[in-house]
């Protein structure tokens, strides 16, 4: 057994080939490649329409399109008739057993329902008057029926403390 060389290769070299052909121009020989694929062109970007600045005191002025705040009276009136109408049904239950507590629930739905009518009308005028600037019509129209709901039942309260008493 002999041992064999490991760095040695097991075969034999290929032939030498040929130097290659000088060039027929003076320029090396290049193989041809095809160019990249060109990518799609971005969009180009647009900018947005703005209306036209106000001249104010021979100065342009930009007012930036602002998102309308909500109204806080229509807030404030949606939570009184919420609170109106459910103070209402315990005075409506409690009417019918000691007036003393129905005419006392009574005045407080009364009071919130016409804190509720009141702060309605308000905000309408508000909102009417923002053009735009100050949100919540739904809400104010939503605080308004809750408010008529709300001495409507006060009022019949006040009817059953009164018959029972």
């Amino acid at each position: 057994m002999t041992a064999q060389d490991p760095y040695q290769p097991h075969m034999q070299p290929p032939p030498p080939q040929a130097p290659p052909a000088p060039p027929v121009h003076g320029y090396a020989p290049s193989q041809y490649q095809q160019p990249y694929p060109m990518h799609p062109m971005q969009p180009v970007w647009q900018p947005m329409a703005v209306p036209a600045p106000a001249m104010v005191d021979g100065y342009y002025l930009f007012f930036p399109k602002l998102k309308p705040i909500p109204s806080g009276p229509a807030i404030g009136s949606l939570v009184a008739g919420i609170a109106g109408v459910c103070g209402a049904v315990p005075g409506l239950i409690s009417a019918a057993f000691n007036p003393w507590a129905g005419l006392t629930f009574f005045m407080s739905v009364a009071l919130f329902g016409i804190g509720s009518v009141g702060l309605s009308a308000y905000a309408k005028r508000q909102i009417r008057a923002a053009q735009g600037g100050v949100s919540g019509k739904g809400v104010a129209t939503t605080g308004l029926i809750l408010g008529i709901v709300a001495l409507g039942l006060a009022g019949i309260t006040g009817l059953i403390s009164l018959l029972t008493a």
